[in-house]
Order: structure tokens, then sequence, then C-alpha cells
């Protein structure tokens, strides 16, 4: 009710003062990639969204997404991306837009939704995602340097299309975060941009701001909640704005409504079970006849035990493999302290030399951690599987138990290059975990 008060009062404020303020140009940030590197970004990583959920195949329910969808899409703000909308079958309260136009809506948004505006208004959301390229955007800034060169140059034809590519960075769908967790300035942009495209077709803008704060209610102020947030920070007062918003664009109606959102929240309430594991992890191979898994990266295989999750993109340079309740991520940021790194170094001198560039690898482990020495620990020279290796032990504080941590670099030649593994344990479980980090090194095979 207070909403509602509050709405028609900032709407007669505005027509008694004539409209005196204007809409605030809201612009896309800078971007190094071109608007067709979108949309091919989008398709490729779509179809790594549709390996990896349960996507409904055509039928009533995506017909009427679909058709919500369209109604944003065609609007001249929404940038004339090729928008493709799509539901997945998943009870929890999570939407996400992909570059170039493909978006996801859980079937927990239906279940959760009181009314066709609150639904429109989360599709509204997604696209303005799309149409103010936030991921792209998100990426461009993160990569001021390396970025500009590999859109350029070879790189841009890199095995695997741009996804590939991305994956050569370290930018993915995984835990690494920069295409799918938007900043709070983004998501106020999206707020906005969407309740004009809203109101241009009939549905009050402040139904996705009642939306967005009543699951903000229900995930207990401050406590985690809806995976919604997880990568939709809320950016804050949503009813105050939005409703300040409404009273800049042209007065009219909002009674656009198909008559059938309460026969789609049934359907979407009758979904059978997901075929396939919501927030399961992208890119995990399939267990061995032994229970393990194989991770095949680029140049190397390496397997290890079935429970534990791959942080990565397949054929990509680098690979973090650790038990799930371990891995914890703080922003674009995942740390974890139990588990292996794997992945190929090359000094910026472009001069291999193996016992210096394992020197000057460890050097900026040390510096990277702060509660390392500063001492270079002994390197010993060993053999593995009739490889030469160098094996250097760290030791620093455990994010886990708060005791030591032992970090054991193990670095070795390839093709005139230097691919490190860094085991990391809790001085406390080294024991438990030996035999797992055993078997993982013994299993290193490389191309």
């Amino acid at each position: 009710m207070f909403t509602r008060i509050l709405t028609a009062s900032l709407v007669l404020t505005a027509l008694v003062f004539g409209q005196a303020a204007k809409l605030k140009e809201i612009k896309p940030g800078m971007n190094f990639f071109k608007k067709d590197q979108d949309i091919q970004m989008g398709k490729e990583y779509a179809q790594q969204i549709e390996q990896q959920y349960d996507v409904l195949a055509p039928g009533p329910l995506t017909d009427y997404i679909n058709f919500l969808g369209q109604k944003i899409a065609q609007q001249p703000q929404a940038g004339g991306f090729p928008y493709v909308f799509k539901v997945v079958n998943d009870p929890t309260i999570n939407a996400f837009a992909l570059p170039g136009g493909p978006v996801f809506i859980n079937s927990g948004i239906l279940l959760n939704a009181e009314n066709e505006g609150q639904l429109m208004g989360v599709v509204a959301h997604e696209v303005s995602h799309i149409a103010l390229r936030h991921s792209t955007n998100q990426v461009s800034r993160s990569m001021l340097i390396q970025l500009p060169a590999m859109l350029a140059g070879a790189y841009g034809q890199a095995k695997g299309g741009l996804t590939g590519m991305l994956a050569q960075i370290g930018v993915g769908l995984g835990a690494n975060g920069l295409l799918m967790k938007f900043s709070r300035g983004a998501e106020q942009q999206a707020d906005l941009l969407g309740a004009r495209m809203m109101a241009q077709v009939g549905y009050n803008p402040i139904e996705m701001a009642r939306f967005f704060e009543t699951l903000e209610a229900k995930s207990g102020r401050g406590k985690s909640g809806p995976d919604f947030f997880s990568s939709h920070p809320n950016p804050g007062n949503r009813s105050k704005y939005v409703s300040e918003e409404v009273t800049l664009l042209p007065q009219r109606d909002f009674k656009a409504d198909t008559g059938r959102f309460e026969k789609m929240k049934l359907l979407a309430k009758n979904l059978p079970e997901p075929k396939k594991k919501a927030g399961a992890v992208p890119n995990q191979p399939e267990k061995n006849q032994d229970g393990s898994r194989t991770w095949t990266g680029e140049n190397f295989q390496v397997s290890y035990p079935g429970e534990w999750l791959g942080l990565g993109e397949p054929k990509s340079p680098t690979v973090t493999i650790a038990p799930r309740e371990v891995i914890k991520q703080e922003g674009n940021n995942v740390q974890i302290g139990l588990g292996v790194v794997i992945a190929h170094y090359e000094d910026e001198d472009g001069r291999f030399d193996f016992k210096a560039d394992t020197q000057k690898l460890i050097q900026q482990v040390m510096q990277q951690n702060p509660t390392m020495g500063r001492t270079m620990p002994p390197i010993n020279q060993h053999q593995i599987n009739g490889r030469n290796v160098y094996v250097a032990k760290l030791t620093s504080k455990s994010s886990l138990d708060g005791g030591n941590e032992i970090d054991t670099i193990v670095t070795m030649e390839h093709r005139g290059t230097m691919l490190y593994m860094v085991f990391i344990a809790p001085e406390r479980q080294m024991q438990q975990v030996q035999r797992d980090f055993d078997a993982i090194l013994n299993s290193l095979r490389l191309d």
C-alpha cells in the first residue's frame, strides 16, 4: 500500500511541475568487443548452458516466456540483438542473460512472482543487461592490456571460437564470474532501462522493484538468499529510484496483461523433477570406471577424485581441482584451501630456463601471499614418471583452519615451456590427502 501511495504521489508531483527533470541517458560502458562478437559468444555459451541445465523444449511455458520477451526485445533500447528466451526447469529463483541475446528464466521465477508484471520485470531486466552489453563491458574493463591484442590478432581465430579464446585468459561461465556476475551500478542501469521498456509495452515498472525487494526480504536481509542475488547484487532502494523514473516517463495506463499468468504458474508448479542437477558446475567430465574423473586441458590430461570439482574450461592451459566444500568465491575471486592448481608458465623475457623459471614462479607465488615468508625455500630435483621435476615447499596461513598451509610446487619442462602444479592443503590434513595428491601427480600425462 505504501509503495502505491508513493508512486501516485511522485506521478502527481511530476505532472504539477511539468516534468521539469529529464530522463538520464543510460550509456553502455567501454567495450573492446563488436556486437557481432557478443552474438557469437552468446551462441557458444548457450550451448554449454543447454548441456548443463534442464532447459525446457518448445511448449506452452517456453512460448509464453518468449512471447513476453519479444515484446521487450522489439523496443528500440533493446539494441536489435537476436533475442532468444528459454525456461530452465529449476525451482530456485534465478534468471541470467548471456551476451548477444540468450535469456534463461528459471521456473522458480514464475513460482515466486505474484503477477505477470513482476515476471515481465525480470525479463526486461535481463534484456537490459544484454542491450547495455554488461558482460563484455566487464571483461573489457578487467582485461585492459591483453584483450585488444587478442581480439585483433591471431587469437581471434582461436580453437573453440571466442569462448575458446576467452578460456585462454581465464574467462568463462564457471567460477570466474566475470560474464555472469554484475556490479551494483550495472544492476541499477538494468533496472532503469528495464523500467522504460516495461512502461512502453504497458506494464507498471514498479512491479519489477516490488518483486526484487520481496525476494530480498525473503533472503532474511543479509543472509544467504535466492540465487538471483549471487549474480545480481541489490543496488539499493529499488522502489525509490524506479518510482522516480516512472515520474519522468510519458504517462500511460499500465494495463497490459495476457491473462495467462496463473495458468503458466500452475504449469511451472507441475513440472517434473529436473533431468539435470541445478547449480551443477559446468564442464565436469563423466566418472571413470574406478570413480575418478579425467580432465583434458591444453596438452595435458590428469585424473582426480570423482567427488572433487574441476574449475576451468576444457582444452585450456589451466585448471583448479578441489573438493566442492573448500571452494570459496568472493566477487570474481575464487580461493581454495585444499586442492591442486595446474597451469603453464612462461617468463616475460620469452627465454626458457627451467631452474631460473622455477625460481621466478616461486618468487611470484610468495609475493602474492603476504602470509608466506620471504626466504626462497630449497628447490629439490626429482624424477617422476621419467621426467625431471623441481619440487619446493612453501608455508603460509591456512584459510580453512587458521593453522599452517603447505603449498608444494612441482615444475616440469614441456615443449620449451614449463608446466607447474601447486598442491595446497592445511598441514593438519596433509596425511589424509597425500594419497590423493600422489595419485593426481602420477596420473598426469603430457601431449
